[in-house]
């Protein structure tokens, strides 16, 4: 006896099946990209900071001694996530999050721009760290307030 071998085609899918599994592969992607479940089983929404009310439980559970990875698992964490906000918390005792987008504050006020253009004109050949360095040492600007070598070049 010979074996027959099934020629039967498998169904094809009909358009709106088409449709409906796009749709569904389309919502998985919304899902992912604007939140869902950490590895710890956490949820999250990408790019939002973590709800004030669990950053102020973070800072809680440090306070009374429970050590960073403890308090990630805990409360279903990342540990990095953890470790930021306390860090921030140690430094400038808030804990609220940092600004999301925007622009950062013009650091070259006209004077600034002036000195740098006097001193481009003086010496064509120095280069952007040195005039950062002048402008601190001539007392234009300090530290936090001296332009970044990119604005200079600009």
């Amino acid at each position: 006896m010979t074996s027959a071998k099934s020629t039967e085609k498998p169904p094809l899918e009909t358009k709106s099946q088409t449709d409906q599994s796009k749709n569904s592969d389309e919502e998985n992607q919304s899902k992912k990209r604007h939140g869902g479940v950490n590895q710890l089983g956490g949820a999250f929404v990408n790019g939002r900071p973590l709800p004030d009310l669990v950053r102020q439980r973070i800072v809680e559970l440090a306070h009374s001694g429970i050590r960073p990875c403890d308090i990630s698992r805990q409360l279903k964490v990342s540990h990095g996530c953890v470790s930021k906000i306390l860090a921030r918390f140690y430094e400038t005792g808030s804990i609220r999050p940092g600004i999301i987008g925007g622009s950062k504050p013009k650091v070259a006020t006209p004077a600034v721009i002036e000195a740098i253009a006097n001193c481009k004109k003086g010496n064509p050949t120095m280069f952007a760290w040195e005039i950062r360095d002048k402008l601190i040492e001539e007392g234009i600007c300090d530290q936090e307030s001296v332009p970044s070598v990119s604005s200079i070049n600009r």
